[in-house]
Formats: C-alpha cells, structure tokens, sequence
C-alpha cells in the first residue's frame, strides 16, 4: 500500500503543474460516484501538504457536489415522477423545506450522512441551490481538513516508521471496508 501511495506521488510530482487539476478531478470524480472520498483526501495530504491538499480536497468535492445536484435535478426528478406518486415527492419536499438550512448543514456535518448520496437526493427535492451551494461549502470543510491531515501524519509516519504506516493504512482499508460492507448490507425502507 505504501509504495502504490509513493509512486502515485512520484507520478503526480513528475506531472508538474498539472498535478494540482487532476487531482481535483479526481477528487470531482469521486463526489459524483459513490466511492468512499478519504482514500483520495488522505493522498492529497501526503502529495500536497495539509493546506494544498485541503484545497484540492475541497475544490474537487464542490465540483463533484455540483455536477451530482444538477445531475439529479435535470433528470434524476423527471425519473422520479415516473416511479414515486406527487403525495411522496410532495412529502419529501416539504421535509426538506422544513428542515431549511440548518438541516442541510447538519446532514453535511454528520460524517455517517453519505455525501454522495447527499447531493443526489438534494437534486432529487425542491432544495434551494444556493442553500445547497453554501452548506455543502461550509458542511464538509471540517471533514476535508481532518482527512487531509490524517494522510499528511501518516506520510510522515511513513518517513519515520514504513512498516507501522503500512500497518496503519492496511488497518483504515479494512475498517472502511467492514463499513461500506455493512452499509451496503442494510436494506433500504
């Protein structure tokens, strides 16, 4: 796992420049997919630092954030209509209204809240994009900045201690595994 994380830092070193954008693409790409987003967040505190890397962490799930909401709004609605009566999509709208802002941002806060799943389902509803802008912006900044750093400590970690970091890394895999396993294993109401 260590040496995958040093030759993909090797690779985007050499790319210069064009590092920065693609790993904000990355980061973009998977806000609009539901793949787990530390993974990334940690590399980019071991290739840029905790101030670039939170950065590029930030900037990609924005991105990502976007392209996902008006995704679901332009055509995740219309396919909705089509499986769910008016009285249900009515009822999650005004969920949602009630809620306001404050639920927004309290959703994007809870690190259990999937932000993927998130963004599609606030496109999905009558949520106001500016709200969604805003709180999205504000809600996952604690996140990004905590992730990053982690993978900036356990660069350094690497530096000092390459089998403990290994250690350490195989460790986060399996319990981000064991998650997703058992979230994934959840059936839906």
């Amino acid at each position: 796992m260590a040496e995958l994380i040093e030759s993909v830092g090797y690779w985007m070193h050499g790319l210069g420049g064009w590092g920065y954008p693609l790993a904000v693409g990355l980061m973009a790409g998977v806000a609009v997919l539901p793949i787990p987003a530390e993974i990334p967040a940690a590399m980019n505190g071991m290739l840029f630092g905790t101030l670039v890397g939170s950065a590029i962490t930030w900037t990609g799930a924005m991105v990502g954030a976007l392209i996902s909401f008006e995704l679901s709004r332009r055509f995740g609605r219309p396919l909705a209509e089509r499986f769910f009566s008016p009285a249900v999509l009515n009822r999650a709208d005004r969920f949602v209204h009630a809620a306001s802002w404050p639920g927004l941002l309290i959703a994007r806060l809870i690190p259990a809240v999937a932000f993927t799943a998130l963004n599609w389902g606030a496109g999905l509803t009558r949520c106001d994009r500016r709200t969604f802008v805003w709180t999205t912006a504000v809600g996952i900044l604690p996140g990004t900045i905590l992730f990053v750093a982690s993978g900036r400590g356990l660069a350094q970690l690497y530096r000092n201690h390459p089998l403990l970091a290994a250690a350490v890394a195989v460790g986060l895999l399996l319990m981000l595994a064991i998650v997703a396993r058992r979230t994934w294993a959840q059936p839906y109401p």
